[in-house]
């Protein structure tokens, strides 16, 4: 499930990369301060699946954001009653996503830390692409049931990664 959403994700993200126009449309994912307060969200999808053990069903719901200078993709998870995502570190992943999508060569890890974020574990790390003028935020939000990650882009200096997670907003999941 997690290796279909990350290549899910990808081709989202560069359907967004490469379309200029994209027509807003419905998701429970927003930003509400920040560089990307009320803009609209594009390439929403949102997936129902039975879990692996039959145990209920696993919701899924992804959505991209885009301005002039910033790129983003959210993707939020959830797993049905009782159940907790096991700890896993998809950083390297996203990163690999966020290379596949600009048609980088590689990418470097500039720097990368684990705090604490509206009650959420956050895991991050900064990233710049070799062979494409991007700079990349990566970021996995991790509580109990819920997992929320995605990709901060940008071609003006440092992605604003920070900036942009704090004026997250979920259907009150998550938010500011």
């Amino acid at each position: 499930m997690f290796n279909r959403a990350m290549w899910c994700a990808a081709g989202l993200l560069m359907l967004a990369a490469a379309s200029g126009l994209a027509r807003a449309e419905e998701s429970p994912i927003s930003f509400v301060s920040g560089p990307l307060a009320g803009v609209a969200a594009e390439n929403t999808k949102h997936i129902e699946e039975q879990a692996a053990d039959g145990g209920g069903i696993v919701r899924v719901d992804t959505a991209t954001f885009s301005t002039r200078e910033l790129l983003a993709y959210v993707d939020w998870s959830r797993l049905p009653g009782g159940y907790s995502w096991r700890d896993s570190d998809s950083l390297p992943s996203l990163s690999r996503m966020a290379q596949r999508v600009f048609k980088a060569t590689g990418f470097t890890v500039v720097r990368g830390d684990q705090t604490s974020l509206n009650g959420y574990r956050l895991r991050y790390r900064i990233i710049s692409l070799t062979g494409a003028s991007e700079r990349c935020g990566v970021f996995d939000l991790q509580r109990r049931s819920h997992l929320i990650q995605g990709v901060v882009c940008t071609t003006a200096g440092e992605a604003p990664l920070m900036t942009v997670l704090q004026g997250l907003s979920i259907n009150n999941v998550i938010g500011p």
